[in-house]
């Protein structure tokens, strides 16, 4: 029945996220955006048909001209959480795809994490001036101190948004030639290739073509010297020069093809035989060395052999940075490919310390439980101990109705808290498979400071039966509120409910706070008082673990709320 109310939530939150995006909305960041770009006046959406790269919407000014793009993480990365749900950043960036600002638009997350990520000012500003490429790469941001899995969680949304654009961050675009937008000419290519019908571009480089025969098979490839060298002017203007090339990149040939110089001169050049063979064999690292203008000219022809002399070295040159480029970033993803298969995901290790911890941690609590060495007192307060110090107050591992219902809403992040999701898999399914509840009596860090310091005073308060009785309905009103939460979509946090936010006490809220204090001010005269009284968390591990096994009055409570889930589910 639990189940089945988490799943109704999590059904209900798809429906309710789909109505979101159906309706897209650029208005309520316009003024984030004019405050980097004070000439916006407008956000475009795309429209379909557009490529990948065009779904990013455009900012215009007054006059109509596109001045940046903005991107949003939502809902492409939705399913990249941080404590307890994702986080929807804005990414405005400028016409060279740099990003100028990165902001916070909403976030499911926690609230108290997400606020100590807003107040780091170094955290988002330290994306700004990056390249589109270079946020794909971040793993050198340091996560913000008490919000690591919020942190990372965002991180890797930007990540996963920018790898959509068309380009991947596969290095520059293949670019036309506003000088020479036609392909290489048939006649110019035949001269290297007799037997060549037709060119394309080679998928695999921006400057090289691929020639292929009538069957349509490759007969070789060759470089093309426009638009690299569109800017090398002879006696009066460019000319495109095609390279030939063999398997290993070496020069086979040139041909001279369109030219903006003087055609006698050009003519000059492209007969002569020598000349266009007196390239052939050097590999293109060579040739990009060359000084093209002590190069032997063409009788009658000196500066548009030089220019075109020029253009070799200049087109070999812009292969050679190309190749280069293209190696450096296929290392890259070769060492990110390396580390994310050793165990790093977005700059972290996938087992960390805060991970492993919990973990050990957890099993050591469930063994403890199960066992009879939870009768052995020395043991049982030293590990107290350890569940308070490092569970509790260094990693602020916990499990707790905001956690469960961001799960149930968002889905489990197993890769940005592992330990954390193991440790609440270890809660729910320990009860239910041997009915013993072992995370509030051996794992719970609250719960732990509330065994050590129970009847330490003399004085201890006795509750009335009436009072005792009422008390007991607090956790399901509790649990009644955060369904509500959960399904309503109320503008209310489940932190504030519980006090195990307050452990990570550099994030916490007012209201969490207080719950934390008056709950264990309360265990002092009254034994485990929170835990008895105050926790629909523990109220839900009770139930799970054996609430269920004689029809009560919980039972017809939890009936009760299974059906008011689908009913909402449905209607809503």
């Amino acid at each position: 029945m639990f189940a089945s109310i988490l799943l109704c939530i999590h059904w209900q939150h798809r429906e309710y996220l789909q109505r979101q995006v159906r309706v897209e909305d650029w208005s309520d960041v316009l003024p984030v955006i004019q405050d980097v770009l004070p000439e916006a006046d407008v956000v475009f959406s795309s429209t379909t048909g557009e490529t990948d790269v065009d779904k990013a919407a455009k900012v215009r000014d007054a006059n109509g001209q596109t001045i940046a793009r903005v991107l949003r993480t939502s809902p492409e990365a939705n399913h990249i959480l941080g404590f307890s749900g994702p986080t929807d950043v804005l990414l405005v960036m400028n016409p060279d795809s740099e990003l100028i600002v990165a902001k916070i638009v909403s976030s499911r997350d926690t609230r108290d994490h997400v606020q100590k990520v807003l107040e780091d000012e170094k955290f988002l500003q330290s994306l700004v001036g990056r390249s589109q490429q270079d946020l794909l790469n971040l793993q050198d941001v340091d996560a913000v101190s008490g919000a690591t899995l919020t942190s990372y969680a965002i991180l890797e949304s930007i990540r996963v948004r920018v790898s959509k654009l068309s380009t991947n961050g596969a290095g520059p675009s293949r670019l036309t030639s506003l000088k020479f937008p036609e392909p290489p000419r048939q006649e110019d290519v035949r001269l290297l290739y007799s037997d060549a019908a037709k060119v394309e571009p080679d998928a695999d480089s921006t400057m090289v073509w691929k020639v292929l025969g009538p069957d349509s098979v490759e007969r070789g490839k060759l470089l093309r010297a426009s638009p690299a060298a569109d800017n090398n002017v002879g006696y009066q203007g460019p000319t495109d020069v095609l390279i030939a090339v063999d398997e290993q990149m070496a020069v086979t040939g040139i041909a001279v093809g369109v030219s903006y110089d003087n055609e006698p001169y050009v003519g000059y050049v492209r007969e002569d035989e020598y000349f266009r063979t007196l390239f052939n064999g050097l590999d293109l690292s060579s040739l990009a060395a060359i000084d093209g203008n002590t190069v032997e000219g063409v009788s009658g022809a000196t500066m548009t052999s030089q220019s075109v002399a020029r253009s070799l070295q200049l087109t070999a040159q812009a292969f050679v940075d190309e190749e280069k480029a293209r190696e450096a970033a296929e290392q890259k993803q070769r060492s990110a490919s390396a580390e994310e298969s050793a165990g790093v995901l977005s700059g972290r290790d996938v087992i960390s310390l805060r991970d492993m911890s919990t973990i050990v941690i957890t099993l050591c609590g469930v063994v403890l439980g199960m066992t009879h060495l939870r009768g052995r007192r020395w043991l049982r307060i030293g590990y107290q101990f350890v569940v308070i110090c490092w569970l509790g107050l260094m990693n602020g591992d916990m499990v707790s109705q905001a956690l469960l219902l961001g799960w149930a809403q968002s889905g489990i992040p197993w890769q940005n808290a592992l330990g954390l999701s193991l440790l609440t898999v270890a809660a729910l399914l320990v009860p239910i498979s041997t009915g013993r509840n072992v995370y509030c009596a051996q794992i719970c860090p609250h719960g732990a400071v509330q065994q050590l310091v129970r009847r330490r005073l003399p004085w201890q308060a006795k509750l009335s039966p009436r009072i005792l009785a009422g008390l007991r309905y607090l956790p399901l009103l509790l649990i009644v509120w955060v369904m509500a939460i959960g399904l309503l979509h109320l503008p209310f946090s489940p932190v504030d409910i519980e006090p195990f936010d307050a452990w990570l006490w550099s994030i916490a809220g007012a209201a969490t706070i207080v719950v934390a204090v008056a709950g264990l001010v309360a265990s002092l005269f009254v034994p485990m008082a929170y835990c008895r009284f105050g926790c629909p968390t523990g109220a839900v591990l009770d139930y799970i673990g054996g609430g269920g096994k004689n029809r009560n009055h919980r039972d017809t409570f939890v009936l009760v709320l299974v059906f008011a889930a689908i009913l909402v589910s449905v209607l809503c």
